[in-house]
């Protein structure tokens, strides 16, 4: 919900984009193959995760698919989680990964995090970034990772 707009997602796989003051269904997004796991909302913009392990970046204005995060470095597994900024995309996933994509081009990037258990049950349930740290909710379904929080510290240290 951005205050204009309300954004659902659904298990019939589609995400629809209402009208907050209407109550009117302004677009049905389809495309995605099982249930979404998560969506996030900045302006005209949504990027929905789902099961399907593809992440998907909308304009909710136009009700078009402007890129699938895909190709050989895409997630294995259900994606857990996912936040953007204005120019990337962080996702996580149940194969164990954390990876960053460019916003605008859909291009892999770089993994920012691969667990070492990860397709055998290593999973990353979910991610908060801010403009120079990411922490991490890790952890597994069967014993193989120990719950943890890993937190990465990409900017510049000036002691």
């Amino acid at each position: 919900f951005d205050g204009t707009h309300i954004v659902s997602g659904s298990l019939d796989t589609s995400i629809r984009v209402w009208d907050a003051e209407s109550g009117h269904c302004l677009h049905t997004l389809m495309g995605h193959q099982s249930l979404t796991s998560g969506m996030e909302l900045r302006e005209n913009i949504l990027v929905s995760g789902n099961a399907d392990s593809t992440v998907k970046i909308w304009d909710i204005k136009t009700g078009q698919c402007l890129q699938t995060l895909q190709g050989p470095s895409k997630h294995q597994s259900a994606v857990t989680c996912l936040q953007f900024s204005s120019k990337f995309v962080v996702s996580s996933s149940d194969d164990g990964t954390v990876k960053l994509w460019d916003l605008k081009t859909g291009e892999f990037v770089r993994n920012l995090v691969s667990l070492e258990s990860g397709g055998s049950g290593g999973v990353v349930w979910r991610i908060r970034a801010s403009g120079t740290q990411l922490v991490c909710a890790v952890g597994s379904r069967n014993g193989t990772e120990e719950t943890k929080l890993l937190v990465l510290d990409f900017g510049v240290d000036g002691k």
